[in-house]
């Protein structure tokens, strides 16, 4: 039997069979020479006692030669060749088809689309197969995907027919971890091929060298499509980071050839509004810049398109679809009369929320002012059909306000308005608290001064409110630079929250929510009598977040766009109720959700059980529309929606009225854009291979390599077995 051996340099190592020889020759028990009076007796003895043991030592030496010459030829790891072993290796092939549907499929080479030229190769290595053949049938996408275990080829071959790229993203290492998966059910391992059909992306290939195979496991590779494919892709668009920014957008040239003089198409809620010239030279990505008109409240969808033709033409458009919101409405109360505009004491608060205010410019940000005198106010907030209702009122100190304005500003907070306190010399706290002590989240005090020399300073304040959101990164400033010379001893009420204090510990800042409104209150004057504060760069940020926490306080406001979905993954929204606190959003309970939302029906439901509130049906439709009907949309215990995003294009999420909640736009991965591709020997080259010693797949005597039979286990446990008869005789006592 011509045995071969893994690690035939090991047999040097039997040249060691010399040294027990030489131990026994060198511990051989010599006999002493004694003086008896008779011979007749022990002749007898000794005769056979030495016979005896002669032989227990040569025994001992043979089964030490024998355990060490067992152990150096195990560790040799001999094995027999296919054709000598006792029984011949199974003709019977189970293959693995392993089959790339990732969106690069799509990509069309010459005028030759990738997915038939896969399918004709998958379908050649199946006409290859004989009868009792089988083969198993995986897609790689984002999620590797068994699409049909194991079962005759026509099996696989129907399947084949209705098959589709997606356009998700692919994952070869993931794809082979589930062939190892199909490869363990296998009773004779043996048997089992893998065959790779892809264009081999590299982007999608770059975890192989993560996957451990087994070294017997055949794995080849087959590659539609050239190693490199001439395409220029949008990879990303965003939003400005300033309010009138400019869009961004990333274009990349994958190809090895520069590009030049093509453009790019800026389409806004389906109008087309210009056209962008750009060049890029090979492998180079760089950004270009889009100047977004002005635009009105509500939804809006951004589209970039190229013009012209190339590879993948799924990655030619890129979507943004971004929320708008309703400007601010605040109203400042001003009871200063002819004096000028800087003089008043809303002028500061005012000018930080818009620049232009008074003037022709007015109303160009996000915040729309009006300064109304005391008597005007409760016009104001009454409803009306012709104006709006302001989201906001800034009420710096004043001596008095009409009885009509009082009893309308706290009903108007009650019902969701904001209202923002300042203090002042012209402040009168026991009127004020007898007015304002039920939405109030303090009682104002007399005012105190500072010392001349030491001005207050705020000394701590809240990072996680949204209050103080413009200071929570790092470098970002704060108000510790603003001197305070004046403020009000107040008493915080008991359903309030202080958001700030001086460095004293005294209260600065403080808010409540009342009904469903909120209130903040500034234990500070609204201009610059008691403070410096306005004259800082930080007075302008933190009058804007406290503007607009107090607006946004409400159901509507908190609906905004999340980030760009991803076809072929998860998409997520976090719904909120509307009754978030001052610093945490709520989440509505496992009790006021039912177990899945659906698309089919638009109607209310009823949970069965009677923990559970009614809760709306939510409707997700899909633009461009798909074929078939849309995405389930499921709505879990914590508050998130899920849903599959299988295409690009838009989603929107509308409640049983209607009224569209949410807008969300779904682009192709990024990662797909790139076609270069690996060669099939060099893909194999990455591949991360093991021994069968280090196999995950249960090993049988003989070892599960095909083709050879491993001898090394049979031989460890023959040297166990002599070393355990070796101590057995050598305890043996030989009379």
């Amino acid at each position: 039997m011509p045995f071969l051996f893994t690690h035939a340099f090991l047999l040097s190592a039997l040249a060691g069979l010399g040294i027990p020889v030489l131990l026994h020759l060198l511990l051989k028990q010599r006999n002493p020479r004694m003086k008896v009076s008779t011979l007749r007796f022990f002749e007898v003895v000794h005769t056979r006692s030495s016979s005896r043991r002669k032989l227990k030592n040569l025994l001992l030496l043979l089964l030490r030669l024998l355990v060490f010459a067992l152990i150096v030829l195990a560790f040799a790891r001999p094995y027999l060749p296919e054709g000598w072993s006792g029984q011949p290796r199974p003709k019977r092939q189970d293959v693995i088809l392993v089959l790339d549907r990732s969106l690069s499929l799509r990509a069309t080479d010459s005028g030759k689309p990738r997915w038939p030229a896969a399918l004709a190769e998958a379908r050649r290595v199946l006409a290859t197969l004989i009868e009792g053949d089988r083969a198993a049938l995986i897609g790689i996408g984002e999620r590797a995907e068994i699409l049909s275990g194991f079962g005759p080829p026509s099996l696989i071959l129907d399947r084949l027919k209705d098959l589709q790229p997606t356009a998700s993203r692919g994952d070869t290492a993931d794809a082979l971890r589930e062939a190892l998966s199909l490869v363990a059910t296998l009773n004779l391992p043996g048997t089992a091929s893998v065959i790779v059909i892809g264009d081999l992306q590299r982007t999608g290939a770059e975890q192989l060298n993560r996957v451990s195979l087994p070294r017997w496991l055949p794995i080849r590779f087959i590659r539609v499509g050239p190693a490199v494919s001439p395409n220029v892709a949008i990879t990303d668009l965003r939003l400005p980071a300033e309010p009138n920014g400019a869009l961004s957008m990333i274009i990349a040239n994958y190809g090895d050839q520069p590009v030049q003089n093509h453009t790019v198409r800026c389409i806004l809620d389906g109008q087309t509004l210009s056209e962008i010239s750009f060049s890029r030279g090979a492998g180079v990505s760089d950004s270009l810049e889009w100047k977004l008109p002005r635009l009105t409240a509500g939804w809006h969808e951004a589209e970039v398109q190229l013009n012209g033709t190339d590879a993948l033409a799924e990655d030619n458009v890129r979507r943004l679809a971004f929320q708008v919101p309703e400007r601010i409405r605040v109203v400042a109360v001003e009871n200063r009369s002819q004096v000028r505009s800087f003089e008043e004491q809303t002028f500061f608060v005012a000018a930080a929320l818009d620049p232009f205010f008074g003037s022709t410019n007015s109303g160009q940000g996000s915040f729309v002012v009006d300064i109304l005198r005391p008597e005007a106010l409760a016009a104001a907030l009454a409803p009306n059909g012709t104006k709006p209702r302001p989201d906001v009122v800034l009420l710096p100190a004043m001596r008095s306000l009409p009885g009509d304005a009082v009893a309308a500003l706290n009903a108007w907070v009650d019902q969701g308005g904001g209202i923002f306190f300042f203090g002042g010399d012209s402040l009168e706290p026991s009127r004020f608290n007898a007015e304002f002590g039920a939405l109030s989240p303090a009682q104002w005090g007399s005012p105190v001064s500072a010392d001349a020399e030491v001005p207050w300073r705020i000394g701590a304040f809240d990072r996680t409110s949204p209050v103080f959101r413009p200071f929570t990164e790092a470098r970002s400033g704060g108000p510790a630079v603003a001197e305070f010379t004046r403020r009000h001893a107040v008493t915080a009420s008991p359903q309030s929250t202080v958001l700030a204090r001086f460095d004293d510990g005294h209260p600065f800042l403080l808010g409540r929510s009342v009904g469903r409104g909120a209130v903040l209150l500034a234990n500070t004057s609204a201009d610059t009598a008691w403070t410096d504060w306005p004259k800082h760069k930080s007075f302008v940020p933190w009058v804007m977040a406290a503007v607009t926490w107090l607006a946004d306080h409400g159901d509507e406001r908190l609906l905004r766009s999340s980030d760009p979905l991803i076809t072929g993954t998860e998409g997520r929204i976090q719904w909120g109720n509307g009754s978030a606190g001052l610093n945490t959003p709520s989440i509505p309970s496992a009790a006021a959700i039912p177990e899945a939302l659906t698309a089919a029906s638009a109607t209310a439901v009823t949970p069965t059980t009677a923990a559970q509130t009614t809760f709306a049906r939510f409707r997700l439709q899909v633009r461009p529309a798909a074929s078939g009907p849309p995405p389930a949309l499921e709505v879990r215990s914590d508050g998130t929606a899920v849903f599959e995003v299988p295409i690009s294009g838009f989603y929107s999420v509308s409640d049983d009225s209607g009224r569209e909640r949410w807008r969300l736009a779904a682009n192709p991965p990024p990662i797909e854009s790139d076609l270069a591709a690996w060669d099939p020997s060099a893909a194999e080259g990455l591949l991360a291979r093991r021994t069968d010693a280090e196999s995950d797949l249960p090993p049988g005597w003989f070892g599960n390599e095909p083709g050879r039979q491993e001898w090394w286990r049979i031989l460890l446990a023959a040297a166990l077995a002599l070393l355990l008869i070796e101590t057995v005789v050598a305890n043996r006592s030989t009379p």
